[in-house]
């Protein structure tokens, strides 16, 4: 959302992206929520897995779109900027949004201590914030052209993660072949840990990851830098032009 917000106030934009993505991403919650079992069932009961992983491919694609916009600034297409975000958002919202409530649903049945429960979500909450206020100003205080530079890497890098997570929830059910690990970190980074789970949810970091993992994210990042190569060749080559002009 930070990340997001830099790039909707540097091009200008107004914030009703933000707002219909939010909404749109709670309802979908809810329902998502509220059908959750009967979703399950769905593609021989493994509906959950699959409409997650979706969504996470849904989040991806709009990314390296995204990415694609930013790189080369085409102006004509201006218009997608809004849709981009408000899409991107509300596919996060349902997705973690959905697991909260159903958190939520289960903490209010088991009547157990409801002050825990809301004042643990609270400090969630206000921790996440801080890192999101945090993310923000340290992206929106370069220079318009190195904050650019640094969102595109940043977005490359989430839209990898993205890819490998959704790419484990259908190793999961079987509609993807999945293999053994090539190598094991957990002794440098241990994935249960809360820099190994921060570094997960950012950067899509799996300790164990399988060959197809592995060849995903290193396939998202090389097409994105490939793309920024070609437009400072292009730029180099305008400049030489003009030089000689």
């Amino acid at each position: 959302l930070s990340l997001l917000l830099c790039i909707s106030n540097q091009n200008k934009m107004r914030l009703h992206w933000l707002w219909s993505g939010l909404l749109l991403g709670v309802l979908t919650a809810i329902m998502y929520a509220l059908n959750f079992s009967d979703i399950g069932e769905w593609f021989e009961y493994t509906g959950q897995e699959v409409v997650n992983a979706s969504l996470l491919l849904s989040i991806y694609l709009c990314l390296l779109l995204l990415c694609i916009l930013l790189i080369f600034t085409q102006t004509n297409f201006k218009f997608l900027y809004p849709l981009l975000l408000g899409a991107i958002i509300a596919c996060v919202i349902a997705r973690e949004l959905t697991e909260v409530v159903i958190f939520y649903i289960g903490f209010f049945q088991s009547n157990t201590n409801l002050v825990k429960g809301i004042t643990s979500g609270f400090i969630g909450v206000m921790i996440g914030a801080s890192f999101g206020v945090l993310y923000y100003y340290a992206i929106s205080v370069w220079s318009r052209s190195v904050s650019k530079n640094i969102q595109i890497v940043l977005l490359t890098f989430i839209a990898a993660g993205m890819s490998v997570q959704a790419l484990q929830l259908l190793m999961q059910v079987d509609l993807i072949s999945a293999t053994k690990p090539l190598w094991d970190t957990n002794w440098l980074l241990a994935e249960s840990s809360i820099s190994g789970q921060m570094t997960y949810a950012i950067f899509g970091y799996e300790a164990t990851p399988s060959a197809s993992e592995v060849g995903l994210y290193i396939a998202t990042i090389v097409f994105v830098f490939t793309l920024l190569f070609i437009k400072y060749f292009q730029q180099h080559l305008a400049s030489l032009k003009t030089h000689d002009s």
